[in-house]
């Protein structure tokens, strides 16, 4: 029997992989039937370097039966083009979208974009393991299979959501399993999913509520792979926030103490500022964090709870300086465009941070994401966004269009010249 082949695709930043299709691979070929009839391949493109075309042409080449894609709101125009050419050259691949992009708005997703056969609604290494024994016809049809959105006779057909995976041990890792290989910088491992909190402009809170662990042997063996790869001077743990139970952050600053090989630094690990104290911060030095970034979002009390949002100024004051007195860079957040903010409180935001003279301040517009309650019931708020990702603010009831476009100027030579003086 000539086995399946499988592409699964994202397009990234310059230089960086998708964890998120390793774990497909290697959860997948836990199956027998998958591993021995299946060829699944993980394929990255260069978002920044790579256009559509050339994508094309190497599928042309490699002629997958399935393709699926890692969906982003940065990378989803590339993925609809691509995903429309390969329809149109080959009728008969059988096209899958996955992630946070598409998974809370399947239905219209499937409506706006005709060459997609398939949508995953949530967490995908169960649904994309049963999808593939569909393929493999070990399964009579696609409506047994939960948390997907597909086609049938013309019409869409959402199937009832899976739930979350229990327990995370039962994902093998794709770094000890071959599946991915370690490059410096650009290295993402998971010791956690899930968040507690529920800011209106996130899908993370909603959509993984609670937290699960990984195993901690399983993060032990990740950490000692990664760092005895001479070349890793840097690497990334991607958890919603490191530091929210403080025992468990004991025990992991002692594992990737005693894990780390080649001394290589954590950096952009996300932390609740609010919750540091000096114990947290020496725990952040023996894990060697060397970067964390944080919040606010904005100082203003009425937007942070349009956003709900947790922030508590004496606490969060308090934690940029802890850490940068234990010599941990620290990059502040803040949001153009948020609900209840104004060109003026904006400037109160920004000039707030740069009292507190962290590392850097990184400016954003607010992307109106699938899935958040900004997105659900934005009208509440007034907001005027583009259904298009990646979903950029046009104007709220309090923040007019014109507001935000003199704040997003303003806010790039801020950012310029704060970083410049630093």
């Amino acid at each position: 029997m000539k086995k399946v082949k499988v592409a699964l695709i994202a397009f990234n930043w310059a230089d960086h992989f998708s964890l998120s299709n390793g774990y497909l691979k290697v959860y997948a070929e836990q199956d027998p039937l998958i591993e021995k009839n299946a060829e699944i391949q993980i394929v990255d493109f260069d978002a920044e370097n790579h256009d559509v075309r050339q994508a094309l042409c190497y599928l042309s080449k490699e002629r997958p039966d399935i393709v699926g894609f890692s969906c982003y709101c940065w990378n989803m125009e590339m993925v609809s083009q691509l995903a429309r050419l390969l329809k149109l050259l080959y009728p008969e691949i059988q096209i899958v979208l996955g992630g946070p992009e598409v998974g809370p708005i399947p239905e219209k997703c499937l409506a706006e974009n005709p060459a997609v056969d398939v949508v995953v609604t949530g967490e995908g290494e169960v649904t994309f393991r049963e999808l593939m024994k569909f393929y493999l016809k070990r399964l009579p049809s696609m409506a047994s299979i939960r948390g997907i959105a597909y086609r049938k006779n013309g019409e869409i057909v959402r199937t009832e959501e899976r739930p979350l995976i229990e327990d995370l041990g039962e994902i093998p890792s794709p770094y000890l399993n071959g599946a991915l290989t370690p490059r410096d910088g650009v290295t993402y491992i998971e010791t956690s999913r899930g968040c507690p909190y529920r800011c209106a402009f996130c899908f993370e809170g909603k959509n993984f509520p609670g937290l699960r662990f990984f195993p901690e042997e399983r993060v032990r063996k990740e950490i000692e792979f990664i760092t005895s790869h001479a070349a890793i001077r840097s690497f990334h743990v991607v958890d919603s926030v490191f530091n929210l139970k403080k025992d468990r952050l004991r025990r992991l600053a002692q594992i990737f103490h005693d894990a780390n090989r080649s001394g290589a630094g954590l950096t952009t690990v996300e932390v609740m500022t609010e919750s540091l104290d000096e114990e947290t911060v020496e725990l952040l030095n023996k894990a060697k964090v060397l970067s964390v970034e944080t919040g606010p979002q904005t100082v203003n009390t009425d937007t942070i709870k349009n956003i709900a949002r947790y922030y508590r100024k004496e606490k969060f004051d308090r934690g940029i300086q802890l850490l940068l007195r234990g010599g941990i860079e620290v990059l502040t957040d803040l949001i153009i465009g948020l609900p209840g903010d104004n060109f003026f409180k904006f400037l109160r935001s920004a000039r707030a941070m740069m009292r507190l003279r962290p590392t850097r301040i990184i400016y954003s517009i607010l992307h109106v994401l699938p899935g958040t309650e900004l997105y659900v019931n934005g009208d509440r708020f007034g907001l005027l966004f583009d259904e298009k990702p990646p979903h950029l603010i046009l104007q709220n009831e309090t923040f007019p269009y014109e507001e935000i476009d003199k704040a997003v100027v303003m806010a790039v030579s801020m950012e310029r010249e704060y970083n410049l003086k630093l």
